[in-house]
């Protein structure tokens, strides 16, 4: 038994009494090739360390050899002299001893390898390598490596931070000398560093081309033609070409590696295409290549005076960054703000409903499909010439012609040739429908036929219009307005009628006055029975008087011009023909006896159509002894004896409607 706890006592005791290796963490290359190595000290429970051991080799697969020590627990660095890290890496691990005399030693830390900066100096970039301190990477190393360089002498700037182990720089000067230490930081706080690699290097690429952004032309004729900064940090300024006659012509310097942007103060590209380009200038004067794609669009147009439409054409842009979304087309009327008026994908427009008569411009403009980028073609401007037109047209007068007719006069401008005459009818003066077309035919009097119009219910505005020689409505006349006439009863008077009608309207001279007639089966009296002013639209009428003068009685408006009219005319117009209806009456004499007083047996007729009127008288037999058409025509009973004998009166009355009259009559001696 007390040989086991003696056993137990000393195995204990010698566990307790181990130290392990230090966390070997930072590997740092001094300016001279000298290693700094920085680690983590470990726990020493039993306070038995002695000393930490550095072994170093030139390979990772060894020999390794011990090459200083250090003897104090809380010391965590060791530089190892005349190491010549700045030629090639050196790997590392540390050991601790303890125990008497340090007989006792732990297992080795990680091997860590110097981080080695090499240049490879090439075209376009100096390609600098390096590497990692461990593979796999520490868990306590950042993710990252930090590249510092040196330029101009004594300054040190942060070039990049890359979690890969190469990285590229572009020599941003024509030659200079350069420095270069990559750092890799640890968690603890230390850091690793690469040897400081460096020398005297020169540009040995071509400036980069630079990235054409747009090329537009401005609205004074000059183009502008922008592009991106390359990404060379050497150039210094740039050169334009020009292309003429098929050359790339150097024609301009621009000065400043961070411009963007020249001006050609020419103004051919109102004209043709204009081709520019542009190359970048280093700080060796070495002149790069440039993109040939950059041409300015040139805008046609074409513009068709009959239809007022535009045809616009442009050349295809070139060279859009990201791709061309559309091309929006701009318009402007007498240097007013331009307007977006359509857009397209093509290189082609038809711009319809352009303004007549007036200076106009187009202007094209290309956008990406990204929306950032835009560019503008030249301005194309011209006067929207149209035909010349007749100077007027007028209606001379509206006129009631029929039930269903009424005539249409119209007098043109004959200086300018046109294709016709469109006749156009309203019943409200607003809206007005095409109702008819008269060819021009060279003269300056034009008559048109309404074969459509309700002349008896309604009166009609009508307006002439010019169609120019591209068949385009043009001049507008004058309006016209018919005459409707109404004729009412009197409920008293049977003879009074009471005439009401609506006020002309179109004469160039104004109306002076009104004739009223009566039309007495078809036939206009000679002489109006009446005339009104200006004005008047009433009058009121008896016709007693017409009673045995026929059946069909009418009556008729004229309108009288007035003296003053412009074109020299003298024009009247018509109304619509209203009848009036009476009960034709017969007065038949039952006596007559020729020797005596009443020598005529002659019937008496009111409002009766005497064009459709026969009289025949027959004896007691039947045999016919008298008969007419004429209603002043009488039997005089010659040849016939005394006696009672029949009469057959046939006639039509007002209303078209045939009446037969019969009765006896009473011959005397």
């Amino acid at each position: 038994m007390k040989k086991f706890l003696f056993i137990f006592i000393f195995f204990s005791c010698r566990f307790l009494g181990q130290v392990s290796a230090p966390d070997l963490r930072c590997i740092e290359v001094l300016s001279n090739g000298d290693v700094k190595l920085t680690w983590v000290p470990p726990a020493d429970p039993g306070g038995v360390f002695f000393a930490y051991e550095v072994y170093a080799s030139i390979s990772s697969s060894g020999p390794f050899n011990n090459i200083g020590s250090v003897a104090a627990l809380s010391l965590n660095t060791f530089t190892h002299a005349g190491a010549g890290a700045n030629v090639q890496s050196r790997y590392y691990f540390v050991k601790s001893t303890y125990g008497p005399g340090g007989g006792s030693s732990s297992l080795p830390s990680d091997t860590l390898r110097s981080i080695f900066l090499n240049i490879i100096s090439s075209t376009p970039d100096l390609k600098l390598l390096y590497n990692n301190i461990h593979n796999p990477k520490l868990s306590s190393s950042a993710n990252t490596f930090t590249i510092n360089k040196e330029y101009p002498a004594s300054i040190w700037n942060i070039l990049g931070i890359t979690s890969s182990v190469n990285y590229a720089d572009t020599i941003s000067v024509c030659s200079a000398s350069l420095n270069y230490v990559v750092e890799l930081k640890d968690n603890s706080g230390c850091v690793s560093t690469s040897n400081i690699q460096g020398g005297v290097y020169s540009d040995k690429k071509d400036p980069d081309v630079p990235v054409i952004d747009s090329i537009s032309v401005l609205p004074n004729g000059q183009t502008i033609l922008a592009w991106q900064v390359p990404r060379d940090e050497d150039i210094v300024k740039y050169q334009i070409y020009q292309n003429i006659g098929g050359s790339n012509t150097p024609i301009d310097i621009v000065n400043g590696g961070n411009s963007t942007s020249y001006t050609f103060t020419g103004t051919i590209a109102t004209n043709s295409a204009l081709a520019l380009y542009v190359a970048a200038i280093d700080s060796c004067n070495r002149i790069g290549s440039f993109s040939i794609t950059p041409t300015t669009m040139l805008l046609k147009t074409t513009y068709d005076k009959c239809a007022y439409k535009t045809d616009l054409f442009w050349n295809a842009y070139q060279g859009m960054k990201g791709g061309i979304l559309e091309y929006r087309i701009y318009y402007s009327v007498n240097g007013s703000t331009f307007i977006k008026v359509g857009n397209t994908t093509q290189t082609s427009f038809t711009h319809f409903n352009v303004a007549p008569n007036q200076n106009i411009c187009y202007f094209v403009r290309v956008i990406n499909t990204s929306k950032t980028i835009t560019a503008s073609s030249n301005r194309s401007c011209f006067f929207s010439t149209q035909v010349q037109a007749a100077g007027f047209v007028y209606i001379q007068r509206a006129s009631v012609t029929g039930t269903n007719t009424n005539e249409v006069k119209v007098y043109v401008d004959t200086t300018k040739s046109s294709q016709g005459i469109d006749i156009w009818r309203s019943e409200d003066n607003f809206t007005f429908n095409s109702i008819g077309f008269i060819a021009f035919t060279g003269g300056p009097y034009y008559s048109f036929t309404d074969e459509n119009a309700d002349t008896k219910h309604t009166s009609y505005y009508y307006k002439a219009v010019i169609r120019d020689s591209c068949n385009n409505p043009r001049t507008v006349s004058n309006i016209s307005k018919t005459i409707l006439l109404k004729v009412e009863e009197d409920k008293e008077l049977i003879f009074t009628k009471h005439l009401s009608w609506t006020a002309y309207q179109g004469f160039n001279g104004g109306v002076s006055g009104y004739n009223i007639y009566r039309v007495v089966n078809d036939m206009v009296s000679s002489s109006p029975v009446g005339t009104g002013g200006p004005t008047d639209t009433l009058f009121t009428d008896n016709i007693e008087e017409e009673a045995p003068n026929g059946s069909k009685i009418e009556y008729m408006v004229e309108a009288v011009e007035g003296v003053s009219n412009n074109y020299g005319f003298l024009e009247h117009s018509q109304s619509n023909l209203v009848p009036v209806y009476l009960e034709g009456k017969l007065y038949v004499p039952t006596a007559f006896a020729p020797k005596g007083k009443n020598k005529i047996w002659l019937p008496v007729t009111h409002f009766i159509d005497k064009t459709e009127y026969s009289v025949s008288v027959f004896n007691r037999w039947g045999a016919k002894v008298f008969e007419t058409t004429d209603d002043t025509k009488g039997w005089d009973g010659s040849n016939s004896p005394a006696d009672i004998y029949v009469y057959l009166i046939r006639y039509k009355n007002s209303r078209g409607e045939y009446k037969e009259a019969k009765g006896t009559v009473l011959l005397f001696e």
